[in-house]
């Protein structure tokens, strides 16, 4: 399954290669659109730019991947907001699975990767577990310059912040399959929800 997932997204990258995809945000070059992978989940992900209160462009990510396999995922132009971060997105997903362990850090390679808070709010009727998570080369590990996230399971990243004063928060999910709209998730109650908690003062 895993080989197949691989194949596809290597197939996607030769397209990617080719001619780029619909894509509005990052310089807003809009491109032609190819057909929709067959049952693959695709995310259309809408950031608002926390860092400047003048800036009230929302930038749209589109976010594809199979099941619940967020990390063999991979963004549909070089010209979304997130593309910048995708290798770090990429490390985020990688090691998702074991948020809820007893685990905090994990070293990929050069890279490093460490859970360092985690709160639990009420979204849609659910108790929702939201991780902090940092991420930094390896040389850097404890020296506080690299990128931060808050990471829910169900809804991927959704806010980002950086040392360089990059602030970006996720606002809306549209979730798409074979060409239909599946669901429409409005993120701001849960950002209500997140600033009554202690999510990015606190540490394990």
């Amino acid at each position: 399954m895993k080989k197949t997932l691989f194949l596809l997204f290597g197939l996607l990258g030769c397209l990617l290669s080719v001619k780029g995809f619909a894509q509005v945000g990052g310089n807003d070059k809009a491109v032609s659109t190819p057909e929709f992978l067959p049952d693959a989940i695709y995310e259309t992900r809408y950031w608002t730019n926390m860092a400047n209160p003048y800036d009230s462009k929302v930038y749209i990510d589109t976010m594809v991947f199979f099941g619940n396999e967020r990390a063999a995922f991979e963004y549909t132009s070089i010209n979304c907001k997130s593309y910048s971060c995708r290798h770090n997105d990429s490390l985020i997903y990688v090691v998702m699975p074991k948020f809820s362990s007893m685990e905090k850090e994990w070293v990929l390679g050069k890279n490093f990767v460490r859970r360092m808070y985690q709160v639990n709010v009420n979204f849609r009727g659910f108790d929702r577990t939201i991780y902090k998570v940092y991420v930094s080369d390896l040389e850097n590990r404890d020296s506080g310059m690299g990128d931060y996230a808050l990471v829910s399971k169900q809804f991927g990243i959704i806010y980002r912040y950086n040392t360089q004063g990059e602030i970006l928060m996720l606002n809306r999910i549209d979730v798409i399959r074979n060409g239909k709209v599946m669901d429409e998730i409005d993120l701001l109650p849960l950002h209500i929800e997140l600033g009554k908690t202690d999510i990015f003062t606190g540490y394990d």
